[in-house]
């Protein structure tokens, strides 16, 4: 069988697991999909490398398979914090994000510039297409950037850096061997000089093997299950307010205890007079923010023979900054 059927399959193997986290997966966060984005588009450039009667063609789908080894290190170690809970602050996120984009700019300069290839040539030996290299200094930098993150992988995964979540050494075995894998099976390969490029396969194994141990996590995590949300959203309302106290919003429960939310504009203020709202939150509500009061305000009213509990507290961003107001409201319970 043709190298370029065998690269198709993993393609299609990696397009297949993505598809499914995009329609059946529950809970996966952001960059456990762009893992598997980049893995898919990494193998993408594989089949028509090998399909590539020129240099040209030839270094185009080098360069789309360098997608994968630019960023897939930093968000396998970015997806390791997440699962152990280590907290990486938002500036440092965007920092690795931006160093990682620009190592894949000097990637794009493949062919025109001698920083990533000093020189390339293009060969062929029957069906397997290959390419004579000269690396140039970025290529390294390229390097210690996955050996850094490995090394981060590494600390996290032992307890070094400590996050606020344990997890069982088989679950933490299978999250760092597709880091680990696919580096050892890249540096295998260079050592050997091999002419087929294995790496696509390595993405594979260690994804579908990977998948176990996140999907697992991600249906017993109690801060990602979708599950619980949906139930809290079935059950409690919420309405929000931005820092001016402009309406902004409330899901459907809210809706149903105060029917008058339907007729607020958003990003407007309360109006002033009628409704439920005002007649039992509204005094509560502007004395909490008279009082400039940090802390969750907790209380209760009657309204029609039932007791209804309420907390009204504070929306922040993942800078820990002050963005607005959220009231949880619940009449199923005796304390919110």
């Amino acid at each position: 069988m043709s190298i370029s059927i065998w690269y198709l399959f993993s393609f299609l193997l990696a397009m297949t697991v993505l598809l499914f986290m995009i329609t059946y997966g529950d809970g996966y966060s952001i960059n456990q999909i762009l893992l598997v984005t980049v893995i898919v588009v990494g193998n993408a450039g594989y089949f028509p490398f090998s399909l590539s009667d020129s240099l040209p063609e030839a270094l185009i789908a080098t360069q789309i398979t360098y997608v994968t080894g630019c960023f897939a290190p930093m968000l396998m170690f970015a997806i390791a914090c997440e699962i152990y809970r280590v907290h990486l602050p938002g500036w440092l996120l965007c920092m690795m994000y931006a160093v990682q984009f620009g190592i894949f700019c000097c990637v794009m300069t493949i062919g025109r510039l001698d920083i990533f290839y000093k020189s390339v040539e293009f060969n062929r030996n029957g069906d397997i297409v290959f390419l004579t290299k000269v690396y140039g200094p970025m290529h390294s930098v390229q390097l210690a950037s996955m050996g850094f993150y490995l090394l981060l992988l590494i600390l996290v995964s032992t307890g070094v850096f400590k996050g606020k979540r344990r997890i069982s050494a088989s679950d933490s075995t299978a999250i760092f061997f597709l880091e680990f894998f696919t580096v050892s099976v890249y540096i295998a390969q260079r050592m050997v000089g091999l002419q087929v490029e294995l790496m696509p396969f390595a993405f594979d194994t260690g994804l579908v093997l990977l998948m176990i141990p996140i999907t697992k996590l991600n249906t017993f995590s109690i801060t990602g299950n979708n599950e619980i949300i949906r139930n809290r959203l079935a059950q409690k309302g919420y309405i929000f307010f931005d820092r001016k106290m402009r309406f902004m919003g409330c899901n459907e429960k809210a809706y149903e205890f105060f029917p008058e939310l339907n007729e607020w504009e958003l990003e407007k203020k309360i109006p002033g007079k009628g409704g439920r709202f005002n007649t039992y939150l509204r005094q509560p509500f502007t004395k909490y923010l008279e009082n400039e009061d940090e802390e969750l305000l907790t209380g209760n009213f009657l309204m029609k023979n039932e007791r209804f509990f309420y907390n009204i507290g504070i929306i922040r961003n993942k800078s820990n900054r002050k963005q607005g107001y959220i009231i949880e409201l619940d009449n199923l319970q005796g304390q919110v």
